[in-house]
């Protein structure tokens, strides 16, 4: 609901009713209106700000804490030095209300033009700004790209992509709002004036009216250099008339000696500053060929789409998988009776390769050093750090191949394809890249899941870990082949695990997409609206898909890897200490004790106690990795970690035994990689929390229904 004021006391004294004041800058249609009314939905309303005629919205957001925030819509401005009543009213409002965070709106669509307004709003306001890139699907949909990381970085200040039309950002910038995440610190070198900038710095009264207008000293000086007029009137009525002075001499001698006017030496260097960012940040692409678009627009076909966009994931996903694990060609070669060639690829994969390295490394470490600590340095540092990098290889090329999709353009067109399969379940066809990744690993899943809108975020990040990765196959295909011996039937349950896993993903995105309904006030649909730019297609560019895989896998090492590191170091701990010290085999470890309190949940199974204690440790391991099942059942019934097939003909498990073990393996959440991708991604710990509790008791439910109904139906 909108409301008109006339000028008064409430608009006079924000910083007296408000928490924090924060305001939107930006340059006309940079959407910045928009992005007003999508953060204060109803709550605003119209004033005349004292002295003027333009009109000022003011938003009032509740912060959750009892806190409120007031947003103001300033007038559109393209600088900070003011030529128009609309820019003299926005400028004087930051100078008199002095907003505690400074909002810069910039147009994804014409960033250039925007950049100098953001150069101007972090040499005045450092650490007070914080940056939004509006318009960006429709940018992308047609070839403009803008690094917002190196932005970021540049300019030292937070960066929030946004996209209003498809949902993404916004969760992401009313939480930087909340926190008061800001920064800024630029120098731009003004050349010729910089001696006398200096000069009129270090004049006692610089540092005082810096701090009473909350600037910096530097950009005071360099505007009063400049002759800015309503700053050098602000300055005057606050009693600093001499420094206003001192400054207008210096002006008049610089355009004696150096033949022009300041003013124009500072919007020189300025717009150096900018086009230079400018090309570091922002890329153009022009559209492919009429030829290519008419292949592109094939995977919009109703019916041709769907299976040349399925046909293309696993393609990539097969040769990325390939290169990394081995996963899938391998199990093809042996299937073919080709037993040298998947050899050489189960040995030779970059994992294997990499494993083997770590391996060897820590065994050198461990025989150097000696002891619990040689043991610790070689299995607990090393090897976290080792698991952690093992994930690299994976996910940079899975990273590499959605950068590309993206910005040729066919990931779009894929979405747009498989949507109407996905949206029965509360999911869009963004999520499809992410999903059928998980079959062959859930960390990459999970993390390219950023992109997706806040809603839809929650619902596929909470589904997704439940289908079945290469390593969850893996225990599948070795726990099958012991049970049953009949291929049809190792088939078969192969096949029934991974429909109940796909199930249950399915319907978790079904029961999140009620729960955020309900969380918000019904305000989030079951079924989420599919609005998405569908962009022209052209041939992606190399810069654009570098910053892409850069920023994503900076991102993961950053938080995730950390994650994992330290859990990967707990486990070590728990698998190698025991009440005596250091543990002379696994069953003296806290983790065989633990062990034995995990597999009490095994009961029901009717297992033995040494049994269910064994797999109990394995359901520990697999916290870590789940390849860790099958080698920790080899290591606690005292076979090499090499001979699984004997470990588990050993375990005398039944085939209902199994194919019940095989759903709690397979649907309690994959790893500690996987939990820490998803605190990554949804920034909500309590909720990875909630989930990890919601898995474990969706797979012990399941297990013991499928138990004790086959056990019924054959025994």
């Amino acid at each position: 609901m909108q409301h008109h004021h006339p000028a008064g006391e409430e608009t006079l004294a924000l910083r007296a009713s408000c928490d924090k004041i924060v305001a939107l800058l930006g340059a006309p249609n940079s959407g910045k209106t928009t992005l007003f009314s999508s953060l204060t939905g109803k709550k605003r309303m119209i004033a005349n700000w004292p002295g003027v005629t333009v009109d000022v919205a003011i938003g009032v957001v509740e912060d959750g804490g009892g806190g409120k925030t007031c947003l103001l819509d300033l007038p559109g401005t393209y600088g900070l030095t003011p030529t128009s009543p609309e820019e003299e009213l926005a400028v004087k409002i930051l100078l008199e209300q002095q907003p505690h965070i400074i909002l810069v709106v910039l147009d994804s669509l014409q960033p250039e033009t925007g950049l100098p307004l953001l150069i101007q709003a972090v040499e005045a306001f450092p650490g007070r700004v914080l940056v939004v890139l509006t318009k960006t699907s429709l940018a992308h949909s047609q070839g403009t790209h803008t690094d917002a990381e190196t932005l970021a970085r540049e300019l030292g200040v937070p960066v929030v992509p946004l996209s209003v039309l498809e949902g993404r950002g916004l969760d992401e910038l009313r939480d930087h709002i909340r926190r008061g995440r800001t920064g800024g610190r630029i120098r731009v070198d003004y050349g010729v004036i910089e001696p006398v900038l200096r000069e009129l710095e270090g004049h006692p009264g610089t540092i005082e009216a810096s701090e009473t207008l909350r600037v910096s000293s530097r950009w005071l000086t360099t505007q009063l250099l400049v002759g800015d007029a309503l700053l050098s009137e602000v300055l005057g009525k606050r009693g600093f008339g001499d420094l206003v002075g001192r400054a207008s001499q210096k002006r008049r001698e610089l355009e004696k000696s150096l033949g022009m006017e300041p003013r124009l030496i500072v919007a020189s260097q300025r717009l150096r500053f900018a086009e230079n960012l400018a090309r570091r940040v922002v890329v153009r692409r022009s559209p492919a060929s009429t030829g290519w678009q008419r292949v592109a627009d094939a995977f919009m076909h109703p019916v041709v789409g769907p299976l040349l966009s399925v046909g293309g994931l696993l393609a990539i996903f097969t040769v990325v998988f390939t290169l990394n694990t081995g996963f899938p060609l391998n199990l093809l070669l042996h299937k073919a009776g080709l037993e040298t060639l998947a050899g050489l690829l189960d040995n030779y994969n970059i994992n294997s390769l990499l494993t083997t390295l770590f391996n060897d490394v820590g065994h050198w470490i461990e025989e150097r050093i000696g002891g619990l600590a040689g043991s610790f340095i070689a299995h607990g540092v090393f090897g976290g750090v080792g698991f952690v990098l093992s994930f690299l290889p994976l996910i940079v090329m899975m990273f590499l191949a959605l950068a590309i999709l993206e910005d040729s353009g066919l990931a779009a067109r894929m979405a747009v394809s498989l949507h109407p399969l996905l949206e029965r379940f509360g999911l869009t066809g963004r999520s499809v890249f992410p999903l059928i990744m998980g079959f062959g690993c859930n960390v990459p899943a999970v993390m390219t899941m950023r992109g997706l809108g806040w809603e839809e975020r929650m619902r596929a990040v909470f589904a997704a870990p439940f289908i079945p990765c290469q390593a969850r196959l893996t225990v599948i295909f070795a726990f099958a082949s012991v049970a049953v011996l009949a291929p049809l039937m190792q088939s078969l349950m192969v096949f029934a695990v991974y429909a109940v896993a796909i199930a249950v993903a399915l319907a978790t995105s079904y029961l999140a997409g009620i729960i955020v309904s309900r969380t918000t006030g019904g305000k989030v649909p079951v079924r989420l609206p599919f609005l998405l730019e569908v962009p022209d297609v052209h041939a992606p560019h190399w810069r654009v898909v570098w910053w892409y895989v850069r920023d994503n896998t900076i991102h993961f090492l950053r938080k995730a890897g950390t994650i994992v590191f330290l859990l990967a170091l707990v486990t070590w701990v728990l698998l190698s200490t025991g009440p005596q010290g250091v543990a002379e085999s696994i069953e003296d470890s806290f983790g065989w004790r633990i062990g034995g309190v995990v597999g009490g949940i095994l009961k029901p199974l009717e297992l033995d106690d040494r049994t269910a204690r064994i797999l109990g440790i394995a359901l520990l391991d697999g916290l870590v990795a789940k390849e860790g099942v099958l080698a920790a059942i080899a290591v606690s019934t005292s076979m090499s970690s090499e001979d699984v097939v004997g470990a588990l003909m050993g375990l005398g498990l039944s085939g209902v035994q199994s194919f019940a073990y095989l759903l709690m393996i397979t649907l309690y959440f994959p790893c500690i990689a996987t939990l820490s991708s998803m605190v990554t991604v949804t920034n909500r710990p309590r909720l990875v929390a909630l989930y990890a509790l919601y898995s474990i008791s969706v797979a012990i439910g399941v297990s013991i229904a499928s138990y004790k109904i086959l056990d019924a139906i054959i025994g």
